[in-house]
């Protein structure tokens, strides 16, 4: 069996977390791919509208976290981050703390779909998103798994939050002065 087909069918053997709400579902699955011989391990995060009690899977959005935004997912489950925005062209995903749950919005194809995460799926899918960090970092002990992630975290600034010169200017494209 070649390495590629071998590889696409244990995507679907993958860890997943769903978490449905009346509206909408969320599905967050463990992937990997392989990228110049390596394998990548991230996490697709999947919402989709529902009708009635069906879920309609092909209206959904897709977007998988990059190796610079799967930590500040987790960040977001664990606490160490209050929100979080995953953008790509045409589509988004927010997902926010707020009391006793994560809220999570999905925009893209015309639609807008919202879905509150209970507490027992929270940690599901923290725990999804550490499992995949973990791989990612070779295995790394989780002490020092948690410990490295609060110490990026800390370094996080929203973009909307980078600072600005008076001139308008982010300070790094400051012109010098001799």
């Amino acid at each position: 069996m070649d390495m590629q087909r071998e590889h696409t069918q244990r995507l679907s053997q993958q860890p997943k977390v769903r978490c449905f709400g009346d509206r909408a579902a969320l599905c967050a699955e463990a992937s990997s791919r392989l990228e110049e011989g390596a394998t990548i391990h991230a996490i697709n995060l999947e919402m989709a509208p529902r009708q009635g009690g069906d879920v309609v899977w092909s209206r959904k959005i897709n977007v998988e976290l990059s190796n610079a935004e799967l930590p500040l997912v987790c960040a977001v489950g664990l606490g160490l981050l209050p929100s979080i925005r995953i953008e790509r062209p045409g589509k988004a995903i927010d997902i926010q703390r707020q009391e006793n749950k994560l809220y999570v919005r999905g925009f893209g194809s015309n639609q807008t779909l919202a879905l509150p995460i209970t507490m027992g799926d929270t940690f599901r899918l923290t725990a999804l998103l550490l499992m995949q960090l973990q791989k990612q970092s070779s295995g790394l002990d989780e002490g020092l798994l948690l410990a490295s992630l609060r110490g990026a975290v800390a370094l996080y600034r929203p973009p909307e939050a980078e600072p600005k010169m008076q001139t308008g200017r982010h300070p790094d494209k400051a012109p010098r002065l001799r």
